[in-house]
């Protein structure tokens, strides 16, 4: 038994490791793979008999095995990044928090931790963003390269990477929580998908489809689409970031929707993942997805509201 126990832990180490530098070593590839790296930590953990040894001994070696093949900083950046959200999401678990305040509460502590990170290794801010700056430059040059390889014609792309550049720049706090949000669900997801409720001891994933974000949120879309119109460049800058991140909340509150009615409607799995993977990469269906995710909190497409609650709402009209 404690044979196979180690056994486990390594497995689960190497594994975490390897995941974590193939975000390193394979372009694009690499990076979605790499934030999957906490998933085989947490596996190998919970529902286990002293769970919290098991996790801190398969961290530690993960934490080697990167510190070997990598070098110090690939060691260190591991246990501020994916080390720090697999010991907090293990923490979350165990306590039985719900979905939504677990992603939350590692989403700001990650990047808190992140950004401070980085502004003591640029020394100020504008190194920082500098430094960001020539990175996406380096990225795109290269992606400019590859493209005229192929025989394409890339001589309008520099204006329209100089605003690409430029937008993210301005947009990094909110896109970098909306990343860390994401792959905080996508490992709670494999977690789930692995020990289910046996596991964790919870329905972690339980009533997706009926999912919805507070009703006190409105407010702070309202205040941060608003703020999108104050002169002072500051809170101008505040108010946008605030708002894409709110934003990507209610498109969450969309896919909900839809998913509820593919489930009503019984719709292949196929043809769902076709019609998700069209929503991510087509803007205006996006956009429409957003605003059905706002106006629920009105029309209520998914009749959640009980009846003393939907009297003067729009559903009412129809």
């Amino acid at each position: 038994m404690r044979l196979n126990a180690a056994l486990s832990l390594i497995r689960a180490a190497v594994l975490a490791a390897t995941l974590f530098l193939m975000g390193s070593l394979v372009p694009l590839l690499g990076t979605s793979v790499m934030v999957c790296a906490p998933a085989p930590l947490l596996i190998a953990s919970l529902g286990q008999t002293s769970a919290t040894s098991r996790l801190i001994a398969s961290l530690l070696l993960s934490v080697a095995m990167v510190g070997l093949v990598g070098g110090v900083w690939q060691g260190l950046g591991f246990v501020l990044s994916l080390g720090l959200a697999a010991v907090l999401m293990f923490a979350l678990l165990r306590w039985q928090v719900a979905l939504e305040r677990i992603v939350l509460a590692v989403t700001a502590l990650l990047v808190l931790a992140a950004g401070a990170a980085l502004l003591l290794w640029a020394g100020s801010p504008q190194v920082l963003l500098a430094s960001v700056r020539a990175t996406l430059g380096s990225a795109t040059a290269h992606a400019d390269q590859f493209y005229q390889k192929l025989g394409l014609d890339m001589s309008d792309s520099r204006q329209i990477n100089a605003r690409v550049i430029a937008l993210t720049v301005r947009l990094l706090p909110a896109l970098a929580a909306i990343a860390t949000a994401t792959a905080v669900l996508f490992n709670l997801a494999l977690v789930w998908r692995w020990l289910g409720r046996q596991g964790l001891g919870y329905a972690l994933f339980q009533g997706l489809t009926k999912w919805r974000a507070p009703e006190w949120m409105i407010w702070l879309l309202l205040a941060t689409g608003f703020g999108l119109f104050i002169p002072f460049a500051p809170a101008k800058l505040v108010a946008s970031n605030g708002f894409l991140f709110v934003a990507a909340i209610y498109f969450c509150q969309g896919l909900a929707i839809m998913a509820y009615y593919f489930q009503a409607l019984a719709m292949p799995t196929g043809a769902r993942g076709l019609i998700y993977l069209i929503t991510f990469v087509q803007p205006v269906l996006a956009a429409l997805v957003c605003l059905a995710g706002v106006f629920d909190l009105w029309v209520d497409f998914r009749r959640l509201k009980p009846p003393s609650q939907e009297a003067g709402s729009l559903d009412d009209f129809f």
